[in-house]
């Protein structure tokens, strides 16, 4: 990523985090004619995946190579990248100021929390390495890739129940792994097992695999369990500690309640500070989405600059 900017430089808007959701509302606010700023880490989500699939034009692109030209787009248009953290933010008036990990300050109008989800993964062996190479969150991302294949998938409660029945969509040689956990009633069971589903009550005591992919699921027993590809959703937490700063509430999924009104999306709590993509409960888990409410996010900011200075008068 491009890395400009300097000390003490005021800026209509920061934008903290350069994914999808952050990228895309830079882009909107660029084009608006805003002085923008995007500062990333280059921690995203979806690193461990190979490529992104599901996006329209951009089909099976690297994650790398898809935050490289949406960053040359968003240049076209002066905005600016600094790769750092944005370690705090404090409100002085109506201004924003906000501090780089590299001892840099900047101030802003508004800023956009674009900063992610972490996924909480099990503790598992394998799990972490496997993750995006063999496991896998979503169906709609990687399921098309190993359709027919021998799959699994991780149920360890009721509310996966239904996410199972996607899986199941993909391939008929289906195991559901419970991890030990009571996930079935009797009449679920019996659903699933008149489909030719096999459910695998035995907790897992590792992933096996290597830089292919996903072999097999050890269980408690000592079998070996051979799948070529495990679906799973992990539940999630904040990737950045801003929004706990910021005092934002969390939902139970992990994610920061966003608001809407007529004038727009992405609201938080705090005047003048917005949230965009997975990090927000406006938005679902995805390229595509991400991209879609980084643009309303972006287009929501614009309004709220060109009201006020449409009403008081600056420029």
């Amino acid at each position: 990523m491009q890395t400009t900017g300097g000390d003490d430089v005021d800026y209509d808007v920061l934008v903290i985090g350069g994914g999808p959701a952050g990228l895309s509302a830079a882009l909107q606010l660029g084009r608006s004619l805003r002085n923008v700023l995007v500062c990333d880490n280059d921690e995203p989500r979806n690193g461990p995946a190979t490529k992104a699939y599901g996006y329209l034009t951009r089909d099976g692109t690297e994650p790398q190579e898809f935050r490289r030209v949406g960053c040359e787009e968003v240049a076209q248009y002066g905005g600016e990248f600094q790769d750092s953290q944005v370690t705090a933010v404090t409100k002085n008036g109506n201004r924003f100021v906000s501090t780089l990990d590299n001892d840099k300050t900047v101030t802003s109008r508004k800023v956009i929390l674009a900063t992610g989800v972490s996924d909480r993964l099990p503790d598992t062996d394998g799990f972490e390495e496997l993750w995006g190479n063999g496991v896998h969150h979503c169906p709609y991302c990687h399921g098309y890739e190993v359709r027919d294949e021998p799959l699994g998938v991780l149920v360890n409660n009721q509310h996966m129940l239904e996410y199972a029945k996607l899986i199941y969509n993909l391939s008929r040689d289906l195991v559901v792994f419970t991890d030990g956990e009571d996930v079935f009633d009797e009449e679920t069971r019996s659903a699933f097992v008149k489909r030719g589903i096999k459910i695998e009550d035995e907790p897992i005591t590792a992933l096996n695999g290597s830089d292919s992919g996903l072999e097999s699921v050890s269980v408690a027993d000592g079998r070996d369990i051979a799948r070529h590809a495990l679906f799973y959703v992990p539940p999630m937490k904040q990737h950045s500690e801003l929004p706990e700063q910021f005092g934002l509430e969390v939902n139970q999924a992990g994610l920061v309640e966003a608001t809407q009104s007529q004038h727009g999306v992405g609201f938080t709590s705090v005047e003048g500070l917005f949230i965009a993509g997975d990090a927000s409960s406006g938005s679902s888990h995805s390229i595509a989405t991400a991209v879609g409410d980084g643009t309303e996010v972006g287009k929501t900011v614009n309004m709220e600059l060109s009201q006020e200075a449409f009403e008081g008068g600056w420029k």
